[in-house]
């Protein structure tokens, strides 16, 4: 069963610095030599390469700045920093002055600019290697572009190690001949990943195989479709990937430029993944699914505000396949795609599709199908006991496909108006409808318990706008068995005599929701040894955890005031809540 955490609960991420300081500060130019001692930039070594090789004198807790410049074929090793404990090593690109890139708003049209950040080119998408950090912990690469080579930058434990890496405003482009990934984590937990643009990858994106990895402000495309001598094409298969727990995607936007080959396997939960969360991502003309799960160990995860968008051929949303089962989208949309929720079988895994996989407070808009019982590849294996509770699914033209067995389904407090017809193939459609309006549709209204036939009064559909108005009828027409607590807005439920049908509450008034002025704030972030937090007294209690979920520290908030002093460097959640436990 999937449980919402309270309104009153806040979750924030943090960087505690306190006793991380930089021993030694070092250069990199093209103007230097390696046989300098690096400590200024008129004696800067040559290479990124001597400086993160095991023959140079860094060592924890240095800084390596690196110039801007062209530094063609320089396959980096990161040699350091072998036990956990070692303090972080730090390299970080610039232009003319160490700290003068703050950022550099990369954007799709962008290309490499040895003039703007460091840049490794080999210029050789076969053969030569980009970055490796091996088997160690706490490094930082900041400000830095990478392009033309078989491989990105490779994180790969050989046991999974918290090695809390952290990889900052990094641009990759042109990666692989065949297959090949721009960003990948095998086996390594408690990474950073922050703003990020990858440009033309032959296999993924991002290939995240490991625990508590933060991806933030990440864009990934792929616009390249040329035939390779194996038979494979140069456009991307994977855009960000994920096959491990905990895990956390925000803010990130991928897209398939043009019908490429590949069909582009979206944001997608792969293998084994619980408990990951993608959140305000938005995902563009996907076939491979914008949003996507995939085998039976991969459970109890959930995608929130993410937006799918694109009409190409065959472009779908929300995908299912090979048993996937227990996952939710919590308001969520999917706009002008020809598929919202497909479900399919490939073999690769279970026998079914998937079971219980939850959508609430969704909005479907201008699809083709809006469930697609899809027949590929096996499609005598069923999907079952999928729940749609409050969403909105509207102006499409056929509401199921149903080409595959489908069973113990449920539509709750879902508004269907402007469907073209009900259900095509040659499955009967097992829906349990409780508490729905179907409105202005193409066929007769399914049966069902407590059902409404009227204009929902939305305040403007044809912009988008999905809010009831005064006098819909349905305000206090839902249930609350099998809904949703909160709206898409989050918005507390009910705010009348029972829960709205539809994603949005009607507000019978303008105390429904914690305001902007009053959310907890706190500063500084980074901190060292004290965290102070604003408008903290209706957040009585604070909890610490690191990226893995293991909790570090927690008590109570005195005159908002955190100490940290006792708490090891690294990266964490900050929880605050109302009471204890």
């Amino acid at each position: 069963m999937y449980l919402m955490l309270r309104q009153s609960l806040f979750v924030f991420f943090l960087l505690l610095t306190h006793g991380i300081f930089a021993q030694t500060t070092y250069f990199v130019s093209l103007d230097g030599s390696d046989a300098n001692d690096g400590l200024s930039p008129s004696s800067s070594w040559r290479t990124i390469r001597y400086a993160a090789s095991q023959n140079s004198p860094v060592t924890a807790g240095d800084t390596v700045y690196i110039k801007a410049g062209d530094y063609g074929k320089d396959d980096v090793y990161v040699e350091k920093n072998f036990s956990e404990g070692d303090a972080r090593i730090s390299f970080i690109g610039y232009q003319e002055t160490p700290g003068d890139i703050l950022s550099t708003n990369f954007k799709y049209g962008d290309t490499v600019d040895p003039h703007r950040m460091p840049l490794i080119n080999p210029k050789d998408r076969e053969t030569e290697a980009g970055i490796g950090l091996y088997d160690n912990y706490n490094i930082t690469i900041k400000n830095i572009q990478l392009a033309n080579s078989l491989t990105g930058i490779s994180i790969w434990n050989t046991s999974s190690q918290i090695s809390r890496h952290h990889l900052e405003n990094v641009f990759i482009q042109n990666i692989g001949h065949e297959y090949s990934t721009a960003l990948s984590i095998k086996e390594a937990d408690g990474n950073i990943i922050e703003h990020v643009l990858i440009v033309n990858a032959t296999g993924a994106g991002m290939d995240i195989w490991g625990n508590g990895n933060l991806i933030e402000d990440a864009k990934v495309y792929s616009n390249e479709s040329e035939k390779t001598e194996d038979g494979t094409y140069t456009s991307m298969d994977y855009y960000i990937v994920l096959k491990g727990d905990r895990n956390v995607v925000k803010n990130c936007y991928i897209e398939r430029v043009g019908n490429l080959e590949d069909v582009g396997h979206g944001m997608e939960i792969k293998e084994s993944g619980e408990h990951n969360l993608f959140i305000n991502c938005v995902a563009k003309n996907m076939v491979g699914g914008g949003f996507s799960v995939r085998w039976s160990k991969v459970r109890y995860n959930e995608f929130r505000n993410c937006t799918a968008t694109g009409s190409l051929p065959d472009v779908c949303t929300f995908l299912i396949r090979d048993g996937a089962s227990y996952n939710v989208f919590n308001n969520c949309t999917s706009d002008g795609c020809p598929a919202g929720v497909r479900f399919l079988l490939s073999g690769e895994d279970a026998d079914y599709c998937g079971t219980k996989n939850a959508f609430n407070n969704c909005i479907i808009k201008d699809a083709s199908v809006v469930i697609d019982y899809n027949p590929w590849y096996y499609n005598s294996a069923p999907a079952d006991s999928t729940i749609l509770a409050n969403c909105v699914l509207v102006h499409s033209k056929k509401l199921v496909r149903s080409d595959r067995p489908n069973h113990g389904s449920k539509m709750i407090n879902c508004i269907v108006t402007q469907v073209d017809s009900f259900s095509t193939g040659d499955q009967p459609v097992l829906f349990y409808f409780s508490h729905c309006d179907f409105y202005d549709n193409g066929f007769v209204s399914p049966s069902g318990k407590n059902m409404v036939e009227g204009d929902p009064l939305f305040t403007d559909w044809p912009a988008g706008d999905y809010h009831l108005t005064k006098g819909s009828p349905c305000i206090d027409a839902g249930t609350n068995l099998g809904a949703f607590p909160l709206d898409y807005e989050g918005t507390k439920r009910p705010q009348g005599m029972a829960f709205d049908i539809g994603a949005f509450e009607f507000k019978q008034s303008t105390a429904t929701r914690v305001s902007d002025a009053a959310r907890p704030l706190f500063y500084p972030n980074p901190v060292s040894d004290q965290l102070f937090v604003l408008n903290w007294r209706d957040f009585l209690w604070y909890e610490m955890a690191d990226l893995l979920g293991h909790k570090w520290k927690e008590g109570a908030i005195s005159d908002g005031q955190i100490h940290l002093n006792s708490m090891a460097s690294g990266f964490y959640t900050l929880r605050l809540k109302d009471r204890q436990g």
